[in-house]
């Protein structure tokens, strides 16, 4: 195996702001102790440039779809070809969009080793959060790109028991390496956990994905036994799934329950996780879920749907609780146990949050990314 470090290049379609955040900053710090690193992303918006110690290369994101997928095609076959040829690895964010690096380095002489990495349901998440005219050709079409590019992957990294069931249907001989994503908790572990009774917070996209409505139904089945003042927070990226949210809202009557808000900054969710007796995660596709952590870094005690990779960080009822998936009985019944057991979520929260402090010290994050590298670089 070889002593020197390996030339490293990040490509997705991730936005980054300017300046870099400190936490991304700390991550690719960390990576940098293994590789040489380069990034290649897009920037949230037009903004000042960084100074970092990592080599970012952002471009503008479009906002339209299509044009998004235009450009980095364009991206990868122009722009970053010269890059791929210089690097020794090459990190691709998912299935779908290594399809067009390995197109791009096909006629490279000395090619990179390829990693494919994949944080999610690569197949039902856009459907599941977009309202497509043709589900189906979706569904098959990410299909065969993924069938063409995890085939043809040096090693597959993956974040979750469920990332990597669904790697396993496309491909069985391709190394595979699970460790969850970089998430940097410092804000969240100095919080101080102070909930309001009977407050249920949900965190994330308003998208059938995440499944928001669901706690909604559950509601209208305890209001009358188990009421509960429920706040929803995250970015309105549906908007035919948030007027049918309203809708339910307001034909149940359950206006003086329920708060609906946008994406707000990190002090502001540490603060709601502080207040909020638990968090829900009633999610039909999730990779992993960080909100989880973040809420077992405060204390917050979490409900999440047994559908992904949220069970991994959950053992129920001592570190969290789990429902069955889409399952409005459950999830209530659940629900209501929880906020009548005081001293149940009082020991829920401690235990989490010992959890958590466990995993954020086991240096997960490293060790995965250093046995991947040592993988390839021989």
């Amino acid at each position: 195996m070889s002593t020197r470090k390996p030339k490293v290049l990040f490509f997705s379609t991730t936005s980054y702001e300017e300046p870099i955040q400190d936490s991304i900053n700390k991550k690719f710090e960390i990576l940098e102790t293994l590789a040489t690193i380069k990034i290649f992303a897009y920037r949230s918006k037009k903004s000042e440039k960084n100074v970092s110690s990592s080599i970012f290369h952002l471009f503008k994101r479009p906002k339209n779809r299509f044009i998004r997928y235009t450009k980095t095609a364009l991206i990868t076959f122009v722009l970053a070809r010269k890059h791929f040829s210089r690097a020794d690895i090459v990190v691709v964010q998912d299935p779908i969009l290594s399809f067009f690096v390995l197109l791009s380095i096909k006629s490279i002489s000395k090619k990179p080793k390829v990693v494919i990495e994949s944080h999610g349901d690569f197949i039902e998440t856009i459907t599941l959060e977009k309202n497509l005219i043709f589900p189906n050709l979706y569904r098959f079409l990410l299909k065969t790109l993924a069938t063409y590019t995890l085939k043809r992957a040096d090693c597959i990294r993956v974040i979750s028991s469920s990332t990597k069931e669904q790697v396993e249907i496309f491909t069985k001989t391709k190394p595979i390496i699970q460790f969850p994503a970089w998430i940097d908790l410092k804000n969240f572990l100095n919080a101080d956990y102070k909930p309001e009774a009977n407050t249920v917070l949900f965190l994330g996209s308003i998208s059938e994905r995440k499944n928001p409505m669901l706690i909604l139904r559950s509601l209208t089945y305890l209001k009358q036994n188990r009421p509960f003042q429920l706040t929803i927070i995250g970015p309105h990226i549906n908007w035919t799934y948030l007027n049918s949210m309203n809708e339910y809202i307001a034909n149940n009557r359950l206006d003086n329950y329920v708060t609906i808000k946008n994406t707000v900054e990190q002090e502001e969710v540490i603060d709601y996780l502080s207040r909020s007796s638990m968090l829900i995660l009633p999610s039909k596709s999730e990779g992993l879920g960080r909100v989880i952590l973040e809420a077992q870094a405060v204390g917050c005690p979490v409900l999440v749907s047994d559908a992904g990779g949220m069970k991994d960080f959950v053992d129920n009822t001592k570190t969290g609780f789990i429902f069955k998936s889409d399952d409005v009985v459950d999830l209530s019944e659940k629900i209501q146990t929880a906020l009548n057991d005081t001293e149940l979520m009082n020991d829920v929260s401690i235990l989490g949050k010992k959890s958590l402090l466990e995993y954020n010290n086991s240096n997960n994050f490293i060790n995965g990314y250093k046995e991947v590298f040592n993988k390839l670089n021989n």
